[in-house]
């Protein structure tokens, strides 16, 4: 992908022009980039069980990956874990674009956050992520998260 730059000191009003064959991930970034539309999800820490706890707005590259547990939904960060009022399928919907594929019943996972994908017995896969923790790709997941990969390669 080209990029061009120009900085013109009497320009009033400032765009972006964007050009493009197919919209693909890359590009649709871009263009929530531009237009402020980042990904985000609110929450709270994990450890708070009243509803009157802070709120916090997490931004979908800081997740390593979503984990739906006793239904309820928590991000993992470097920051640490966070509840999320949300549904796995709507926050699934919502980051697909942005490297987030589901790999079990109750896991999403952001694949810019792995650091090692590990192969095990019986055809199971574990992606290791940057903080130590380790997550179980569902055999009956794991095509579509080879196809998901080889897709956010060829459009990156």
């Amino acid at each position: 992908m080209k990029l061009n730059l120009f900085e013109d000191k009497n320009l009033k009003n400032e765009h972006v022009d964007i050009h493009y064959a197919n919209m693909r991930p890359v590009i649709k970034q871009l263009i929530d980039t531009v237009n402020s539309e980042r990904p985000t999800l609110s929450g709270r820490p994990a450890d708070e069980d009243d509803d009157d706890g802070e709120e916090i707005i997490l931004d979908a590259k800081e997740i390593y990956y979503l984990d739906h547990v006793d239904r309820k939904l928590f991000a993992y960060t470097k920051n640490g874990v966070f509840r999320i009022m949300n549904t796995l399928a709507n926050c699934e919907e919502m980051l697909w674009n942005y490297g987030f594929v589901r790999v079990s019943k109750s896991n999403l996972i952001n694949i810019y956050k792995i650091r090692q994908l590990k192969p095990d017995v019986n055809m199971k896969v574990y992606a290791s992520f940057d903080n130590g923790d380790r997550i179980c790709i569902n055999r009956s997941y794991n095509k579509s998260f080879k196809e998901y990969l080889q897709r956010m390669r060829r459009m990156s």
